[in-house]
């Protein structure tokens, strides 16, 4: 295990994003506008018309994912995750009308009525991912 804290927060940020627009695409855009190296997602809820999603499908030491796309409505109720050297991981939990689902998130995520979410800046963090020998991304040191 690794341990890395920081007691020096920068600016708090919420993103409001309307229909049509790409999920993580946007908030890649402005990540990279505004300069947020490192970030905590503090909050996001709408409603998504496509959901871009990956989950584990095995328990092998090297990583296997089942990429799931889905079209039809979505309600939102969490996503939380991190953002490192300016990379946003996001994870989602959303559901249709009959069932739930969850992943990290993917390209291709579009808004159907909003989209709202907050980042806080996190300063002083010089974090980002490596893979390690399974091919997994670990956080570390820049």
């Amino acid at each position: 295990m690794k341990t890395f804290t920081t007691e020096k927060f920068g600016r708090f940020v919420v993103m409001h994003l309307g229909k049509g627009e790409l999920l993580i695409e946007s908030v890649q855009k402005e990540i990279d506008r505004l300069g947020i190296k490192s970030g905590v997602l503090t909050s996001a809820i709408g409603s998504l018309r496509k959901v871009a999603i990956h989950i584990i499908a095995a328990t092998t030491d090297i990583p296997v994912n089942e990429y799931i796309t889905l079209e039809g409505p979505f309600e939102v109720g969490a996503m939380q995750g991190i953002i490192l050297d300016g990379k946003p991981h996001f994870h989602i939990v959303c559901s249709d009308p009959k069932r739930a689902y969850t992943g990290h998130l993917e390209n291709g995520c579009e808004v159907q009525y909003l989209v709202e979410l907050s980042i806080l800046e996190v300063e002083d963090m010089k974090l980002t991912r490596k893979p390690d020998q399974f091919k997994i991304d670990y956080i570390d040191y820049i």
